[in-house]
């Protein structure tokens, strides 16, 4: 056997070894991210500060929506798509605040309640 092969035969090993390790990296961090339960399930209100823009559509083909950007009474400042109808500047609309144990909160628009009393004034 000369050094050519010997060489080789390390190379080899060293990317299986470097392939192994990322995997095990990736696995590590999906199963970190997925280690993140919802701790809370709120109702809440916002208020609409700013309507950015009417008739879009973000998903593809389907009804018209608009991004709006709503204030939450925790301070919170949330860029939203809305189905009709368009509300207005000071509408409170309502909302779904899930918040994880790592910190994180999501914010979405409670389409149930949504679909049934729309905007409401402030």
């Amino acid at each position: 056997m000369n050094i050519w092969n010997l060489w080789a035969i390390s190379y080899r090993n060293a990317r299986a070894l470097g392939a192994a390790l990322s995997m095990l990296i990736a696995i590590l961090v999906m199963s970190s991210l997925r280690c993140n339960p919802v701790v809370e399930k709120a109702n809440i209100h916002g208020l609409v500060v700013t309507i950015e823009a009417e008739g879009l559509h973000p998903f593809g083909d389907g009804e018209a929506q608009s991004r709006v950007l709503v204030a939450t009474s925790d301070s919170t400042r949330v860029r939203l798509f809305l189905p009709p109808p368009v509300p207005k500047v000071d509408d409170v609309i309502p909302l779904v605040v899930e918040r994880y144990k790592k910190g994180d909160s999501i914010y979405s628009v409670d389409l149930l309640k949504w679909r049934a009393e729309g905007p409401g004034p402030h």
